[in-house]
């Protein structure tokens, strides 16, 4: 224990719960520890303290989701473990999380050279080697990604371990090891090696082989005679699985193996998966209990009985008919609907609500809520259908007029007073009225007094010719709002048509304000910003809390570079193919590399893609080239690897990663990851030219689930990609490493090397990160560029979107490999919805596309509020999951797989010499 000295109370606090306090090897704060131990006791405190506690988690996890932000974010996991220690003293539980943070941290800063050799971020991979059953594993983990090999600390507990284990050969080595590496500080490990030396010769010494142990006597009287070799009968014992590579190799050797370390260690729970017990269904079981159980008898001696067996639950099919529980639903005469359960043996009982609903299926069931669910959105779909229909029935209304045609005439809000008798049936509030009737006939006639007033000539204005107040049809107005903008962040004016009032506000039952307001969505307000604008992006950039000039790899060179014309020269639009030795060529001016151009892999408005060859490796990388200079889509890619980096780290490859920037003051010059296996749209055009087809059905539900998890993941961190397309996303078929097994069965967990096989997003140019207009808008946006058929309906019509961008342009890449066409939607005759214009083959799986669609092509309803839909598309995304573990085996996708990468990985070789 450290810290100040304690008193007796204290001290009995502590007695009491020493067996349940878990030591720590710097000791833990005596006053700290008994604070928490006294708060955790103490009943009236005890819901205090909970709370307490679960604000400070809070705080801690909040101070973690801003890692990226701070200089030292490492001291968040510290502060966050030490403060887990204080407050939870038997260490690691489902209540503290210890291995979950402990595991967060070790991951998340183990290629952070800056770290690498932190004390405090290997006393971190210290504590975390505690819970694990095979630290060795991870000490060579550790040597191989260089953590902590400058440092005296990791030899020593290393070679301690080695040593307890009884591996002293290998402990010695790691000592020499670390004393040839000068690691620091020196002089406390060169102590260390000397006890180390100094109990290894004590050990041979004492050690005596003739020595007979107390193990090696059998049991009984009679004492064996060990010298002559004989060993007793014994019974035979079970072998158990012993692995050698303990024993076999040495610990040098597994550091020094030529293999590098993966990326990722995996968590403990992972890699004990098979020490848990697997659940199985129970049929018939029994719960044994205690033998010849004593019961007091009539005379009040006790006398034993045979056990008493429990039943335990058993499915329906395994009982008979008169065993079963019976459900019957009845309807009383109040017209209310209730099940009668029958238990057998028991008094039936009645239960509020129609059981035969809960079951959607045989194998199915839902909860009440549920379906209560279900119930208002049917009733709510129904309703917003039958608006719909109802407001294409008055657009074909001819609009009513005076005779005088005077468009200054006032209206009169309906409003209810004294000799209103439209509204007598509505029922009573119940909360107390609180004024008095002639009061409320005031309020009536001042409601009244400034409706009549929304039309005088003071407030119409005109706009091309046109009125800006317009009646369009009966009982509705419309109106055009010039926006300049809110608080001067919405950007350039923009005009929004505010929607006529719903059904649901003309209802009797509900009063409509008299006031227009601005369209809001759930008192949401609606901001409608044209996020494409240059001037904006750079006010959005400015405002950063950390400028994007801190940004690593992004480098400021205030001049003009004028390359990307001469650069353009070089090719043609028939040979995308750089010759090598061409000095317009070469890139001198990105930092200390050198490059070469090789080949134009893509073009657009602004700038081009090249693909180029680094001068000192031969490493290709991907350079896009913008003018003027844009710095949007590397601060866009920032953000998505600092934030799938904490909150979804197996994914971050779903997205290419951004390596430098140069920001000239005509042009920028991005340097990213190079894929060299095409895009989704040279796999359609691959299907074409070889086999005249599409796309196989598998592949395309192969990749079409990897696509829904990547936007699902973008959506989930508060990105939107504004721009999905087939030839924005890239293959990523990474070969198996060696030692590694690809198994035929599809896994959805990414196990068995098919986390190997997916896509990358790419071209973020056009994308928007959420979190810049803070929780409590709505942003919408308009997009002014030139549009085609694979941009959503809302773009094309030049009305404001948001996450119907990225759902249309996801219906897009799956119809392009479907089809081996482009979309074509078109109006159906039974809604206001869309639908495809292509109809699904027969032999298709419909159950899978169909639903996919109507999601993609209409997610939103009239009125919704136009939120993520990040659960439903999970849901789809499961459904995908699900047949590919069913049916990849035999349909040979792992097959299929292999021969797209050969094919696709040997024209591209080609085709860049």
């Amino acid at each position: 224990m450290v810290g100040a000295p304690i008193g007796e109370s204290s001290a009995s606090v502590l007695e009491q719960h020493k067996e349940n306090i878990l030591p720590m090897p710097g000791g833990r704060s005596a006053s700290k520890l008994t604070n928490t131990l006294i708060q955790s006791q103490t009943t009236k405190s005890v819901m205090i303290y909970k709370e307490t506690l679960k604000r400070e988690r809070e705080h801690h996890e909040k101070m973690v989701g801003q890692l990226e932000e701070l200089d030292d974010p490492l001291q968040v996991f510290i502060d966050y473990i030490s403060w887990i220690h204080n407050n939870y003293q038997q260490g690691n539980n489902n209540e503290s999380g210890l291995l979950n943070v402990l595991e967060r941290c070790t991951s998340y800063f183990r290629d952070a050279y800056h770290y690498k050799n932190d004390p405090r971020y290997l006393k971190v991979w210290l504590e975390y080697t505690n819970y694990s059953d095979s630290p060795r594993d991870i000490f060579v983990y550790l040597a191989k990604k260089e953590i902590g090999n400058q440092l005296a600390l990791y030899y020593e507990e290393f070679a301690d371990y080695l040593e307890i284990n009884g591996k002293t050969t290998d402990a010695e080595e790691i000592y020499q090891l670390g004393l040839n590496s000068q690691a620091r500080p020196l002089p406390r490990l060169q102590r260390s090696y000397e006890h180390f030396k100094t109990r290894l010769e004590s050990n041979t010494s004492t050690t005596n082989p003739n020595k007979r142990t107390g193990l090696e006597l059998t049991q009984g009287s009679a004492i064996h005679d060990v010298q002559d070799g004989s060993r007793p009968n014994k019974k035979p014992r079970i072998e158990i699985f012993k692995d050698d590579s303990d024993n076999d190799q040495s610990v040098l050797k597994s550091i020094f193996d030529g293999q590098s370390a993966s990326n990722d260690l995996g968590s403990i729970r992972s890699r004990i998966k098979e020490n848990a017990l697997q659940a199985k269904p129970w049929s018939g079981e029994v719960l044994r209990q205690k033998k010849n159980l004593e019961r007091p008898n009539s005379s009040g001696s006790t006398s034993s009985s045979s056990s008493i067996k429990f039943q335990v639950y058993r499915d329906s099919h395994e009982l008979n008919e008169d065993q079963k529980i019976k459900q019957t639903v009845c309807e009383s005469n109040d017209g209310f609907v209730y099940t009668l359960i029958n238990h057998p043996g028991k008094k039936s009982e009645r239960v509020m609500i129609n059981m035969d609903l809960l079951f959607l299926q045989e194998d199915e069931e839902i909860t009440p809520e549920e379906m209560l669910a279900m119930t208002r959105r049917t009733l709510k779909q129904q309703q917003q259908q039958q608006q719909q229909q109802q407001y294409q029935q008055q657009r074909h209304t001819p609009i009513r007029t005076d005779e005088s045609n005077n468009s200054n005439n006032t209206f009169v809000i309906p409003l209810k007073d004294e000799n209103d008798t439209t509204l007598s049936n509505r029922p009573n509030s119940p909360t107390m009225t609180m004024f008095s009737k002639q009061a409320n006939q005031e309020v009536v006639k001042i409601f009244n007094e400034a409706a009549a007033d929304l039309n005088s000539d003071d407030e119409i204005e005109r706009i091309d010719g046109v009125d800006s107040t317009t009646t369009n049809f009966d009982g509705f107005v419309t109106e055009t709002i010039q926006m300049n903008g809110i608080n001067n962040i919405i950007g350039p004016s923009l005009q929004v048509k505010e929607t006529p009032p719903t059904d649901n506000e003309l209802d009797d039952n509900v009063q409509s304000s008299p006031f227009i307001e601005r369209p809001e969505v759930n008192d949401i307000p609606i901001q409608i910003i044209d996020n494409f604008d240059d001037s904006y992006r750079q006010t959005l950039l400015n405002s950063l809390i950390n400028p994007i000039e801190s940004y690593p790899g992004y480098t400021t060179i205030d001049i003009k570079i004028d390359k990307l014309k001469k650069f353009s020269e070089l090719t043609t639009s028939d040979n995308k193919l750089i010759v090598k030795g061409n000095k317009n060529s070469i890139v001198d001016f990105c930092g200390e590399e050198i490059y070469c151009l090789r080949y134009e892999l893509g073009k657009g408005g602004f700038g081009i893609v090249y693909l180029i060859e680094a001068g000192s490796s031969g490493q290709l990388k991907a350079l896009k080239v913008e003018s003027p200079c844009s710095k949007w889509e590397f601060y866009i890619l920032n953000q998505i690897h600092r934030r799938t980096k904490i909150a979804y780290p197996e994914s971050d490859n779903l997205f290419i990663n951004q390596l430098e920037l140069y920001a000239f003051q005509d042009e920028s010059y991005l340097i990213m990851d190079y894929c060299n296996q095409g895009t989704l749209l040279d796999v359609v055009n691959h299907f074409k030219s070889h086999y005249g087809t599409t796309v196989d059905e598998v592949i395309c539900i192969y990749l079409t689930k990897e696509i829904l998890k990547s936007v699902e993941i973008l959506h989930r961190i508060g990105i939107l990609h504004g721009d999905l397309k087939a030839d924005n996303c890239m293959l990523r078929f990474k070969p198996i490493e060696d030692g590694d097994t690809w198994n035929e069965s599809y896994n959805k967990y990414g196990l068995h090397g098919w986390n190997q096989k997916s896509i990358t997003l790419i071209d973020f140019g056009r994308s928007i990160d959420l979190k810049l207009f803070g929780d409590y808008t709505s942003p919408q946006f308009l997009s002014n560029w030139k549009t085609d058929q694979q941009d959503c309906p809302q773009m094309v019509n030049h009305e404001p979107w948001s996450y119907e961008a990225d759902y249309y342009g996801i219906a897009c890449i799956v119809h392009t490999m479907l089809f081996g066409s482009y979309i074509k939607i078109k109006p159906s005759h039974t809604n206001s919805t869309i639908q495809l214009e292509n109809s699904l083959k027969r032999y298709w799986q419909h159950d899978l596309w169909k639903p996919l669609f109507d999601l993609l092509l209409n997610p939103y309803l009239p009125n919704d509020k136009k939120q993520p839909l990040v659960e439903e598309m999970a849901e789809i995304r499961q459904r995908f999951e699900g047949w590919l573990e069913e049916n990849a085996r035999k349909r040979n996708l792992k097959r299929s797989i292999q021969d797209l990468e050969n094919d696709l990985t040997q024209v591209y070789r080609k085709r860049i010499g």
